[in-house]
């Protein structure tokens, strides 16, 4: 027995010629496109001096964060929470 081959499906559209190197990169969904778009977003690799750089200021950005927002430890804060509720408790 046989195997009967795949038959192609649909319309295939023939063009009188082939579209330009230009035409391709205009159009967003072509492979050299993509390809294009892929190595200018390819990530490039830093200099130590760069990396250096960006981890001291990832670095003052956190310090700059923790000083801002009150981080106190949280058993203070219970216990400043407990001595409140004791106080209007006492109070009343």
């Amino acid at each position: 027995m046989s195997r009967s081959k795949k038959k192609r499906s649909g319309l295939m559209t023939v063009l009188e010629r082939k579209p330009s190197k230009k035409e391709f990169l205009e159009d967003p969904d072509s492979k050299e496109s993509r390809k294009k778009k892929a190595l200018a977003d390819k990530k490039k690799p830093q200099s130590v001096y760069q990396k250096g750089r960006t981890q001291q200021k990832d670095q003052a950005a956190a310090a700059a964060k923790l000083k801002q927002t009150p981080n106190g430890r949280l058993a203070d804060k219970i216990k400043a929470l407990n001595a409140k509720k004791q106080k209007d408790t006492t109070e009343s």
